[in-house]
């Protein structure tokens, strides 16, 4: 079984930052006081710790991308050149349903990053019967509150994340159940559903949305965004960067000409 975490003992070695990490000191956890020579003694006593990880889940939409890409393209080699095409759907399938889900879980972990950092008048309001239908709406609005979007950028972001909810519920939320086949949009033939929804296209797409979007947030939320925001806005578009640039080298324009 895996171990879980254990409480730090009496005396470590130290302590270590990562990217993503902010550190805190309680109340209490800092003392400074006089010895008995009237040398200045500081003791540690007590650190809190947070990691953000949405940029975490942006890279590991954007490997698995990688991998949904390179599987698609060996299929549609091998679909046009009347080979065998099973093993590299089934590769496919996987690495963009992966892709996918963590470009949902992105959004996820800015929800919750950039809600804790607000005030309680600032805070989205949970839904109070846990419907998972309302969970993009939650996000979008708890987004819209922390960034400060203009209402067409909102209108923008509950249409992305409502097709983004979708497609995670549909992998994270697997139904068992028999159902019509569709026609798979490169093989042409009919595959149970989800085989056509996990291709690379649609990952593509959603991972660009994911991406697009933790540079729209950040550089509103840095412009236009409540103070509580703008150091969150300058560390997702500092770490954010090296990915804008490899997309737009790797895939083509990371944003619409609306959205600059």
């Amino acid at each position: 079984m895996p171990k879980s975490p254990t409480a730090p003992p009496q005396t470590t070695a130290g302590f270590h930052i990562t990217r993503g990490v902010a550190l805190r000191i309680p109340a209490g956890g800092l003392s400074i006081a006089l010895d008995e020579s009237g040398e200045t003694k500081v003791e540690l006593k007590a650190l809190l710790f947070r990691l953000d990880t949405s940029v975490h889940w942006l890279e590991i939409a954007l490997e698995h991308l990688a991998y949904a890409k390179v599987a698609h393209e060996a299929m549609a080699v091998a679909h046009a050149e009347g080979g065998k095409v099973g093993e590299l759907l089934q590769a496919t399938f996987k690495a963009a349903m992966q892709a996918i889900v963590a470009g949902a879980t992105f959004f996820e972990a800015l929800y919750a990053a950039s809600r804790d950092c607000m005030p309680p008048a600032r805070r989205a309001p949970r839904a109070s019967d846990g419907s998972g239908a309302k969970r993009s709406a939650l996000v979008a609005e708890q987004l819209k509150r922390s960034f400060g979007l203009k209402p067409k950028r909102i209108v923008e972001l509950a249409s992305v994340l409502s097709e983004v909810y979708r497609f995670r519920d549909e992998a994270v939320h697997p139904s068992s159940s028999f159902g019509p086949p569709v026609v798979h949009p490169l093989l042409g033939v009919l595959v149970e559903q989800r085989l056509a929804m996990f291709t690379y296209p649609n990952a593509q797409l959603l991972v660009r949305a994911a991406l697009a979007y933790c540079k729209i947030l950040s550089a509103t939320g840095k412009k236009d965004g409540p103070t509580e925001v703008k150091d969150l806005a300058q560390y997702l578009l500092t770490v954010g960067e090296p990915h804008f640039l490899l997309w737009e080298q790797t895939y083509g324009p990371l944003l619409e000409v609306t959205a600059t």
